[in-house]
């Protein structure tokens, strides 16, 4: 399994790269598997504790990106209208940025300027 020292090195990784974003997930042991059956299996309490390190950390260099980024006008791929607030459209930047902003639905699928007024870490 992963030691403190692997799990250091990917942290190190993260913090020499700036990753902003992770796909990342908790392993599932599944019956039956090689990886199943493999020794020094990690415990779950250390992987979740892990994987909240992990993710924690990455979310802090995404909010610092962002920010970078308030008070710029921006190129979004409009991608549909906002499911909790039906005055606001959804769209990406090309950083792959959530942006929430106003406007109509014939906008869907254009790729528009949208001036960047406020950072909340993961969106604008």
């Amino acid at each position: 399994g992963e030691t403190e020292e692997d799990f250091a090195d990917t942290m190190d990784v993260v913090e020499k790269v700036q990753y902003d974003s992770a796909f990342t997930f908790i392993y599932s042991k599944r019956t039956g598997t090689p990886a199943a059956a493999m020794e020094d299996q990690v415990p779950e309490e250390v992987v979740k504790e892990r994987f909240d390190r992990l993710l924690e950390r990455v979310q802090q260099i995404a909010a610092v990106h962002a920010g970078k980024d308030v008070g710029k006008v921006v190129e979004v791929l409009v991608e549909e209208q906002n499911g909790q607030d039906a005055s606001l459209m959804t769209g990406r930047t090309s950083q792959n940025y959530v942006v929430h902003f106003p406007g109509e639905t014939c906008l869907i699928g254009k790729i528009i300027p949208v001036k960047l007024i406020e950072s909340k870490g993961f969106y604008y």
